[in-house]
This record gives structure tokens, C-alpha cells and sequence, in this order.
């Protein structure tokens, strides 16, 4: 099948549904694999079920779309459950059964319900109430995810798995249908489902499966577990309790237990009807006598009908390898970039005549070509990750989300992967690699003038082609064609005119989830590279000319010519210097923090009463809410345990001592893991020093970033952090100098808003935060301002630079949400120019879909015009950050 993958645009805690391939998932049902004499298994898909479950779960994380404004997190959702389903379970035969549009059986059956007889509290008798029909109360479905329905079924087409449905019916009624067909055949089912409906079709043959429940497998023990009945009185319980989603009234009043307690006491709802009399509380019993008849008019809308006019076709549900081709171009569409490179091992593989370089006259060759467009060159070599390096990508979580994709580059480029060419610091084709810049293995260097031609040869050690190939590299007039001209000035160096494709690449797509020359091509020209240098040469110049022409047409080469490309050298002779650090005084600071460590967790478990892991979620739980009787949060952490993470101990922390030191530990630990402990295992033994990288592509701003280690996140508000800062030290005769700009984003939205009162407060040199507390909190001129007033100032000045809401003022600085409104409209009242900026920059993004910096760097803003609130207001905060932002980058 296809490889499910969860590493799209940072979406690793995309759902519930996303739950990773485990020995839970597989082995403890024995569903993987069947005996040989039992009948082949029928899977029944409840489409919507899916879709539904996966556009709710998508829509608490960052929006999902492509460059073009097409939303595909409920598409990406699906196709991954699609994937696991097929990978847990080696399904025989499936189908996806969907809803038609247009009225149904129900509709017609609900007409016999008119009104309802519903308790009045204030005149304590039952009154009538218009009922307004079957699924009155659904809400359309969202026009985002509209758009993407048949981008599923797309999907479900190129997996060959057949889309069932039928006229007048629900596809609960026609999977109960064929489900009922099915196990008369003596074939096992599943119904695929997370809807509670269909607990009532299982039976012996018949289970209902619920993947995102961790592959929850529905028996009548499960059912009778879970709704607190068996099976055949499920549709009794359910037409008591009604159901407010489909507007299925019930008997008012009774709800899931009194539910359950009548049918367990009657045994159905005709014996409940009939007995209602009998009932001791008297809301239930009213309820019974004043709803008889629209209780069994509920018992009928409820009830799955399994005589649909559907046959079931096995030979068309017969699984089915996937569809590559038509799965490549959806992917591609989509731009799944993880899902398109799963897309069978030798999908869309690159073609060309790639050969050994062997003579002379063949170089002669390539280069005539060459002076006539352009020389592309590759790099690839088997270095090996150091296991401190290793550690610290693992550890690069901390890095901002945005970043998160420069930690794979950077990877990438210490193993080698990252194909490349350069433009860089001096040295020679042969010696830059052993000059101890950086540890290179064998070096396979690749070359192309043509598209499709390629070729390779081992430069390692001087050859007979490496005086040529040098002076062509030299050549100040030819044209080459690299990628990532910053790794590969480890190795070789080129002069003169230089297209950077992957700098171009990120030029032109900034959100993309990575770089690499492989996803680079993938995306493209949809081909998986191989590894092979000659291939490499030939897809970077073939990148070349396509990402040049465009970013000419999207007037970017400024940007590439005056910053980027410029800016690759420097951060190279950066990498190669390093940074000194005193790795004795951490050992220090390392004993000291897990004395500290220790003595906070003994202190713990002396107030907590019991020994436990504190670095144990679940053990956590358990004694902060059940031992200490701690009010439990409303939000769950991973595998569905109440959450402890660090906006819920802070809360907790109010209350009670333990929280508190939790949050205490985790602090030192963390630092002592991630820092003090990790960075000395990341000294280069041949220089002594630190060599982080810094990532021109990682983040959607222009921001850099930095991995291996991570040199722009070292703590420093802590006590512990300040001597983690202090272990950087200067070698003898030299000093460290620490330069930056004073609040530069809100000059530059000073001078984008040309707001008179901004502007002429930074000419004057005035402090800003304290004039936002003048002018935003009514404070009288020449009055000293308190440190909590102007930190209350600059939390809006900042708020209003990133979008902030209402809310999130007043969760930040812990007032109340008409307070942090009242701040708000103050300050569009005093900086008017702001809000004329603000409002400006949004509709030239809703015109354009994108925003720019001053120096003309894109962002595309694709959600902008979105039907979702959500993911149309990330967009809005997002177009009105990224030109101050990426400006400040820039700059």
C-alpha cells in the first residue's frame, strides 16, 4: 500500500486519528492476518463518519491548504486513515459508502412528528413544541470542507476502493445493508465507524471498528461495555435519549442514563411505554406518557434499515493495489509532499543518461555545452551523523514552530543527503575537503549542461579532470547552477554568477515543509531522485531554468541577488568559525542542577505523600488528581490521559505546592538534558568548538534558523539559564560583542503605518512602552511609570504587532476580556496610522493572496478569504506580522 506519514507543515499531533502503527494497534486483536479457512473479511467504510472526525480534528491546529488556496487538512486526514486501515488491517474487501444529497425515507417518516410535549420549569407543566423536522438542526456542512469531498473521493478512486450509496437511503442503511448481505455469506465484517448507530447492527459476524480509538473493536461484550445494553436494545436506548445532532426528539427529560435504566428495568421502549406508569421518578414517567407516540416515531428514525435495494458485489469490493499514477497527480496536486514520496518505491523515478566521467574529451564536451547555457553541479557524500549531533536533532523540538523544518535540512547536510554545489569561502576543489572544515568522506561530484544528461566522478583525490574542472568552477563569465551553495563551500568553491536552487526554491514557495534537492524535484517535476550525482547535476540545472523564469516573474531576484545569495558565504564562514564554550564550567553547573533536580523530586514525594515518575504523565496525573483531589482540567494529553502540561500546572500551582515544584523539575531538567549536558557532546575535537548551522530556508519569514546545536535558543531569563549564556566564552585576546537593533519591528511598523505619534516617538528616542502607557491607559504626562504598567504596554504594543486578540490579552497579562478590548480600541484610537495599516495591509492580501516585505520577499496568505473563522483569522495575523517580521529578517 501507500506509506502513511504525519510530518506535513508541522502536523505530528494532527488528530486522534494520526495514532502511530503499534503492537496495541495490531497484535492484541490478532486482526492482522486470518486462518486460511476462514472466509475473507468485508470492510465497510463510513465515509462520513471520517471526513467529519478528521475536519474537526484538523481544525484546532494550523490551517492546511496549498500555495493556490485549496484546503486539504480533512483530505490529508482521511487519505491517512485510508493508509492505516490498510496497513493495520490487509483489508480483502472494502467500499465507502457515502450520503446522497436530497431527501430520504426519514424525512417522510418524520412528518408524523408534529410537536412535542417538553417540560416548562416556570409553569411546571408540559407544553407543545413544534418539531421541525427530521435533521432540522444540522448546520450546512463548512464551505471548506465542501471544497474538499471530492478531492477524497479522488482519493478513494485512486486507491480502487468502490464509493457505494443509494437513492433515498443513508449510508448507515446501506452499510447495514451489505453488512447483513455479507455475514448471511459467512464472510466476517467490520463497519468502519466512529458513529454510535452503528453499535446496533454488530451481532457474531458483524463488529464495528473505530480507528481513531486507538482500533477500538465493537463486540456485544464492547457495546454492552460502552452504551451499558447488548446490541438489540441499543436502537430502544437511543430512541429514548433522542439525538440532538439528526433532531431525533426522544422522550425530553431522559437522557443517557435514565436511558439505559428504563430499557435494562422494561427490555424495549413498547415495554417502557406500556409501563410508564410504573415509573417512580416522576419526570421520566411524564415524559413517557406525554411522548408515547413520538417515542416510537424516534424508535423508527433511529433504526438502521437492512433491507436498502442494494446488492453486494464482492468481486467490486475485492481489494485493490492503488492507483499510482492517479495518486501521484492528486498528491502532487495537494502538495502531500510525504505521501507523494510513499507513492510505491519506483514511482515517478528519474530518468536520463548518467555515466561515469572517463575521458577528457567527454569534459571537453560538457563544458563547450555549458558556455552555451549553464553548468550544473552536484555534491553527494557518505559522511556520517555524529551521535552528539543525532541527539541534538532529536532535541530540537524548542525550536519555534515555524523552524521546525530547518532542523531536516540541516540533517540532511551533515549525512550528506543534501545535494549541493557552491559559492563560497576560498579553496580548491580537492584541498577545501581536507582542510578540517568539515569531516567529508568520499565526494562524488556530478555534472550537467543538458537536461537529461549527466555525468559523475569520485573527487576525493586529484584526478586528470580536476585542473579543468576547477578553472571551469572559476570561470567569473559561465553560469552554474548549485544547490545550497553554502554546504557545498565545505568542499568545492565557484566563481561568478550562481543560481542557487534551493534558495530559489524557498524564495518562491517560503511555506514549503523543506528544501531538500530531492523534495525540491519531487514537487517539481514529480520524480524521486535516487542519489546518484550525475542525476542530482542534471534536476538542479533542470531547476534552474524553471525556478529562475519564476522568480523573475514574481520579482524576487532582488531579494536573491542582494540578500540571499550574498548572505550564503557568510553564514558558511560562520559554521567554519564556531563558538567557544566552557565545558568545565557546565560539568559544574550539571552536578549542580541534578543535586537540584534531586532534591525538588524528594521534596515532591514528601508533599505528595508517595513515591511516583514524576516524568510520567500518567503517574503525574494520578497523584495530582486523584490522590490530591486537584481540579482536573478540561483538555487531555496524549494516548487520552488528563493533561499536565505546563499551562495546567501553572493553574494547578495556585493551589497547591506540588504542581509548582513540578513545573520547578521539569525546568532543571530540561535545561540540564537539553543544554548543559548536550552541548559539550557537540564540540568538534578538532577545533574545540561549536559548529551549529544555520538554516537560510527555514522559516516562512526569512528568519534564520539554527540546528546542531541550536544557538539562538539558549536560555536567559532563568538564573540557570544566565550561566549556561556565560559558559560561551571569547578565546584569549578576544571578546564577545553583542549587537541588535532597539525595537525594531516597532519602528518598522512605524514607518509602514507612518502613524505620526509612532514615528516622531522614535526620533525623539522616547521609550515606547512607556508612551503607550500615556496614551493607551489614560496615565498623566510626566508621571513615573510603574515596571507593571509598562509591561502591560509593551504586551499590546507586541499584541498588536502579532495579531493578538481580546483574548489573548487578557490571558497574557490575566485580566479580563472587556479590559484587554478596552486596550485594544485605545490604542487604534491614539495610533490611527496603525489601524489604516493594518487594514490596508489585509485587503491587499485578500486581494493578492500573499504580502511582502519591504525588500519585496513573498508570503503567500492562501487562507486568507477562508469560509473557516479559524483558519481565516491565523491567516489575517499572519498577513500583518510577516512585513514587519520578514522586513526585520531582511534588514
Amino acid at each position: 500500500g501507500i506509506a502513511c506519514g504525519w510530518s506535513e507543515t508541522s502536523r505530528d499531533s494532527a488528530c486522534e486519528a494520526q495514532s502511530t502503527l503499534g503492537d496495541k494497534s495490531i497484535y492484541s486483536y490478532g486482526l492482522t492476518s486470518r486462518s486460511k479457512t476462514e472466509p475473507p473479511r468485508v470492510f465497510l467504510i463510513d465515509s462520513m463518519s471520517f471526513i467529519f472526525r478528521a475536519y474537526h480534528a484538523m481544525a484546532r491546529q494550523r490551517p492546511m491548504s496549498t500555495r493556490t488556496g485549496i484546503p486539504t487538512a480533512a483530505t490529508y486526514v482521511f487519505v491517512n486513515m485510508l493508509n492505516k486501515l490498510r496497513q493495520d488491517f490487509s483489508p480483502e474487501y472494502l467500499a465507502a459508502v457515502f450520503d446522497l444529497s436530497g431527501p430520504t425515507f426519514r424525512d417522510e417518516q418524520a412528518k408524523q412528528i408534529t410537536t412535542v410535549k417538553k417540560y416548562d420549569a416556570a409553569t411546571k407543566q408540559y407544553t407543545e413544541v413544534e418539531y421541525h423536522g427530521y435533521k432540522a438542526n444540522r448546520a450546512e456542512m463548512p464551505p471548506d470542507l465542501v471544497q474538499q469531498v471530492p478531492y477524497i473521493r479522488r482519493a478513494l478512486e485512486a486507491y480502487r476502493i468502490p464509493i457505494l450509496s443509494q437513492q433515498n437511503f443513508e449510508a448507515d442503511d446501506v452499510i447495514g445493508t451489505l453488512a447483513r448481505q455479507a455475514a448471511e455469506r459467512g464472510h466476517p465484517v467490520y463497519v468502519v465507524s466512529s458513529d454510535k448507530d452503528m453499535l446496533q447492527l454488530v451481532d457474531e459476524r458483524i463488529l464495528v471498528l473505530n480507528p481513531p480509538k486507538d482500533n477500538l473493536i465493537c463486540d456485544a461484550a464492547k457495546v454492552e461495555e460502552i452504551l451499558g445494553v447488548p446490541p438489540r436494545q441499543v436502537i430502544d436506548v437511543m430512541a429514548l435519549r433522542g439525538d440532538a445532532v439528526d433532531n431525533v426528539p426522544g422522550a425530553p427529560g431522559i437522557g443517557d442514563k435514565g436511558s439505559v435504566e428504563l430499557i435494562k428495568r422494561f427490555g424495549s421502549v413498547e415495554a417502557a411505554l406500556e409501563h410508564a406508569a410504573e415509573v417512580e421518578r416522576k419526570s421520566y414517567r411524564e415524559s413517557l406518557q406525554n411522548n408515547r407516540e413520538v417515542v416510537l416515531q424516534s424508535k423508527k428514525l433511529v433504526t438502521i434499515d437492512q433491507h436498502v435495494p442494494v446488492e453486494l458485489d464482492m468481486e467490486g469490493m475485492k481489494a485493490q493495489p492503488p492507483d499510482a499514477e492517479a495518486c501521484r497527480r492528486l498528491f502532487g496536486e495537494l502538495e502531500f509532499t510525504t505521501l507523494l514520496k510513499g507513492v510505491l518505491p519506483d514511482a515517478g523515478t528519474a530518468s536520463g543518461a548518467y555515466e561515469e566521467l572517463k575521458s577528457e574529451a567527454a569534459l571537453d564536451a560538457l563544458l563547450r555545452q555549458a558556455a552555451k547555457s549553464m553548468l550544473a553541479v552536484a555534491l553527494v557524500t557518505n559522511d556520517a551523523v555524529p551521535a552528539a549531533a543525532a541527539k541534538d536533532a532529536e532535541q530540537e523540538s524548542e525550536t519555534e514552530s515555524e523552524s521546525t523544518d530547518g532542523a531536516e535540512v540541516a540533517a540532511k547536510a551533515v549525512t550528506g543527503d543534501l545535494f549541493a554545489a557552491a559559492a563560497g569561502p576560498a579553496g580548491s576543489l580537492s584541498s577545501a575537503a581536507a582542510s578540517g572544515v568539515a569531516s567529508i568522506g568520499v565526494v562524488t561530484l556530478g555534472l550537467s549542461a543538458e537536461a537529461g544528461k549527466g555525468v559523475r566522478g569520485d573527487i576525493s583525490d586529484k584526478s586528470k579532470f580536476t585542473s579543468k574542472i576547477e578553472a571551469a568552477l572559476a570561470d567569473k563569465k559561465l553560469m552554474k547552477a548549485v544547490h545550497d551553495s553554502k554546504t557545498a563551500a565545505r568542499t568545492i568553491t565557484i566563481e561568478g554568477p550562481v543560481r542557487d536552487t534551493l534558495l530559489l526554491s524557498y524564495l518562491l514557495e517560503p511555506t514549503a515543509t523543506n528544501h531538500t534537492l530531492p523534495q525540491v524535484a519531487l514537487r517539481r517535476f514529480n520524480v524521486q531522485l535516487t542519489g546518484d550525482a550525475a542525476e542530482a547535476a542534471d534536476y538542479t540545472g533542470r531547476l534552474a531554468e524553471t525556478l529562475w523564469q519564476e522568480a523573475g516573474e514574481a520579482v524576487l531576484l532582488k531579494v536573491y541577488e542582494e540578500i540571499d545569495l550574498p548572505l550564503a558565504p557568510v553564514l558558511g564562514r560562520m559554521e567554519e568559525a564556531g563558538v567557544r564554550i566552557d565545558e568545565a564550567a557546565l560539568h559544574t553547573l550539571s552536578e549542580r542542577l541534578g543535586e537540584d533536580c534531586e532534591r525538588i523530586a524528594r521534596e515532591i514525594h514528601q508533599r505528595a505523600g508517595v513515591e511516583f515518575n514524576i516524568n510520567s504523565p500518567k503517574q503525574l496525573g494520578d497523584v495530582l488528581f486523584n490522590k490530591l483531589g486537584l481540579p482536573k482540567p478540561m483538555k487531555y494529553g496524549k494516548g487520552k490521559t488528563v493533561s499536565t502540561a505546563v499551562d495546567v500546572l501553572e493553574e494547578l500551582a495556585q493551589h497547591h505546592d506540588v504542581p509548582r515544584l513540578v513545573l520547578d523539575y521539569r525546568q532543571m531538567a530540561k535545561l540540564k538534558s537539553t543544554y548543559v549536558d548536550a552541548l559539550p557532546q557537540l564540540v568538534r575535537p578538532a577545533t574545540g568548538r561549536l559548529h551549529t548551522t544555520f538554516n537560510q530556508a527555514g522559516t516562512a519569514t526569512g528568519r534564520l534558523s539554527s540546528t546542531n546545536p541550536n544557538l539562538q535558543n539558549i536560555p536567559i531569563r532563568s538564573k540557570q539559564g544566565r550561566e549556561i549564556r556565560a559558559a560561551f566564552t571569547a578565546a584569549p585576546g578576544h571578546a564577545l560583542l553583542a549587537a541588535d537593533y532597539s525595537q525594531i519591528e516597532l519602528r518598522i511598523l512605524a514607518h509602514f503605518s507612518e502613524d505620526p505619534l509612532l514615528t516622531e516617538a522614535f526620533r525623539r528616542g522616547d521609550d515606547i512602552h512607556a508612551l503607550t502607557a500615556h496614551e493607551v491607559f489614560g496615565v498623566p504626562p510626566m508621571t513615573e511609570i510603574s515596571a507593571e504598567l509598562r509591561r502591560r504596554a509593551k504586551a499590546v504594543n507586541f499584541g498588536i504587532v502579532y495579531g493578538l486578540s481580546p483574548f489573548g490579552l487578557s490571558q497574557q497579562l490575566g485580566i479580563d476580556m472587556k479590559e484587554a478590548k478596552t486596550y485594544i480600541e485605545n490604542y487604534f484610537v491614539k495610533y490611527a496610522g496603525v489601524k489604516g495599516f493594518i487594514e490596508t495591509t489585509l485587503e491587499g492580501a485578500r486581494r493578492e493572496g500573499l504580502v511582502r516585505t519591504l525588500f519585496g520577499r513573498v508570503r503567500p496568505i492562501p487562507d486568507i478569504l477562508s469560509k473557516n473563522a479559524n483558519m481565516r483569522g491565523f491567516a489575517e495575523r499572519t498577513a500583518v506580522n510577516t512585513p514587519l517580521q520578514g522586513t526585520a529578517a531582511d534588514l
